[in-house]
């Protein structure tokens, strides 16, 4: 999808972060943005920041977990621009770090409410609209870890292999009806942003008591500490993630040091296909 000066873009998650640093660049290329974010004092000064610099930015409180909070979102961003091309799911937790069996059920519902279900809410609101529309494209943002498995992430690992998946299936369901809307789904590394800070948003009702045993937690809490000591800046993550777009690439992969991970993940597969051969005549 060319991005030109004119279309309308949403972006949730957009108060900080990765959310903000493609907002800003989408409303430098002439982009008007309506920026989501469930924080509203930051979403108020991301948008005076973005408004600022002339940019079109328009601020609309939204929990994304809530289905009837991402459709009157929906139905807002339709009345202020009329349009919407380009879809950016980005809003995302980190959720919990730790042991799988010493996981709570709420850490389970939190990170998908927000990791996978704000996608699928995010896509059922905007979807029919785009596609009454002339087109456009759809970003979903997942991880590096979409497409590995890091330990003592389950539940981040989780989210984040669906959101590759459905996009795998909207892809293909877009080209059967023979839509033109791309899909593209976004698999960065580690950046600048504050999902490590993911707790300050942790509804109540889905609160969940630490059982890891602290000499446990604080080693997984050291290695993490290091994986992420070089972390990519938002903007050029965002560059990336624009090229990405412009290309109408479907996997964006914006970390090439990366890529071993993937590839070694392909490689056991590959292995295990070795391993059960189709059987004669089939």
């Amino acid at each position: 999808m060319k991005l030109e000066a004119g279309q309308v873009a949403v972006v949730t998650g957009a108060a900080s972060g990765i959310g903000f640093a493609i907002a800003t660049a989408l409303g430098q290329r002439g982009l008007a943005v309506a920026l989501a974010d469930i924080e509203a004092k930051a979403l108020d000064q991301a948008s005076r920041r973005l408004q600022a610099e002339g940019i079109d930015a328009q601020p609309f409180v939204c929990d994304v977990a809530d289905a009837s909070a991402v459709e009157t979102l929906a139905a807002a961003v339709m009345a202020r621009f009329g349009r919407v091309d380009l879809l950016v799911n980005n809003a995302g937790v980190g959720g919990f770090l730790g042991p799988l069996w010493d996981s709570h059920p709420n850490d389970w519902s939190w990170a998908f409410g927000v990791n996978v279900f704000g996608v699928v809410n995010g896509l059922r609101a905007f979807l029919p609209r785009m596609l009454a529309g002339k087109g456009g494209h759809v970003v979903n943002v997942a991880s590096l870890a979409g497409l590995t498995a890091p330990p003592f992430l389950s539940t981040y690992v989780a989210t984040k292999h669906a959101v590759v998946g459905l996009s795998e299936s909207l892809k293909q369901e877009l080209a059967a009806i023979g839509s033109g809307i791309k899909v593209s789904v976004v698999c960065p590394g580690v950046v600048q942003s504050r999902i490590a800070d993911s707790e300050r948003n942790r509804p109540a009702d889905l609160a969940a008591a630490v059982k890891t045993p602290a000499a446990l937690l604080d080693r997984i809490r050291a290695a993490f500490a290091q994986a992420m000591a070089d972390p990519m800046p938002t903007d050029e993550l965002a560059r990336r993630v624009l090229a990405g777009i412009e290309r109408d690439d479907f996997l964006i992969l914006t970390h090439p040091d990366q890529n071993p991970q993937i590839l070694q993940r392909l490689v056991s597969i590959e292995q295990s296909v070795g391993r059960n051969p189709p059987a004669a005549g089939h």
